[in-house]
């Protein structure tokens, strides 16, 4: 009986750290965390009850995993019916909306395939092409 205790207990802890890599932000966090010098952060506001986002859920969890070693991109996820007003100053209207922040503001709205490689792709291209701007500005 403790080992099973011991085993759920694990594995909960597991489950927890595994889906670390996708952040929830809301009201009290958003401005902040966009903000972050030097990261790029691309999220989805989503609803709940809404069937793209539900679908899209599981391929969102994998990309903050599989993007998790890239530096300078966080994944992150705005619930829109609890963060409301997030969501309304984000420019939202439809769900899920994805998009591409950089020092506060948005920079790129996404509206590709929902797979994990073109995910994938479109953030670390989004990545690569504010990094190379950041360079170019900085230089002058």
């Amino acid at each position: 009986m403790a080992r099973l205790v011991v085993a759920i207990a694990l594995a909960a802890i597991f489950a927890a750290i595994a889906g670390a890599e996708v952040i929830s932000l809301n009201d009290a966090t958003f401005t902040d965390k966009v903000k972050e010098q030097d990261t790029v952060w691309f999220i989805k506001f989503f609803a709940p009850w809404c069937g793209h986002c539900k679908r899209l859920a599981p391929t969102w969890d994998e990309l903050g995993k599989a993007i998790e070693s890239e530096a300078g991109v966080e994944v992150a996820r705005v619930d829109c019916t609890v963060d409301r007003a997030v969501c309304e100053k984000a420019g939202v209207n439809a769900y899920p909306t994805l998009k591409i922040f950089y020092n506060g503001e948005e920079v790129k709205k996404y509206s590709g395939a929902r797979d994990l490689d073109s995910l994938k792709k479109f953030a670390i291209d989004s990545a690569a092409e504010i990094s190379k701007a950041k360079l170019e500005n900085d230089s002058l």
